[in-house]
């Protein structure tokens, strides 16, 4: 009897290290998407003064799940064959008449590394707190 109540122990601390876990992380995945779309709208090429404001952090269908996105209706404009296009896009790629203006992935990959180990250590410095107790 002793060590069924050791093994339901042992289970309930699990899964109270895994919620605390998931919550920390999603705090900390937030805090990191939103610092780096600040970063993203520092960066971004003034053209029609739009741009900047148009960075902004979507949360995805899981809570595990953040998109940070830029352009959209407010950058689109009219082509030269009346086709539209997202100057959005056009900054960061370029175009046949215009050269590449990178903004956005270029400054998500100058800050990927730092972005996963500051998740790593907000993982980590749960399950040692944990631990320790």
């Amino acid at each position: 009897m002793a060590r069924n109540a050791s093994v339901e122990r042992f289970k309930k601390l699990t899964e109270d290290l895994q919620k605390e876990i998931h919550d920390g992380g999603v705090v900390e995945l937030n805090v990191q998407a939103t610092d780096l779309a600040q970063l993203i709208e520092s960066v971004a090429p003034v053209r029609e003064g739009t741009l900047a404001h148009t960075v902004k952090v979507v949360p995805g269908k899981k809570d595990t799940i953040v998109r940070i996105v830029a352009g959209g209706q407010e950058t689109v404009r009219p082509g030269v064959s009346s086709k539209p296009y997202d100057y959005a896009r056009a900054d960061e790629f370029g175009t046949q008449k215009m050269p590449a203006k990178p903004f956005f992935f270029s400054t998500y990959r100058l800050r990927k590394k730092k972005i996963i180990a500051a998740m790593k250590r907000k993982i980590t410095a749960s399950i040692k707190k944990r631990s320790a107790e």
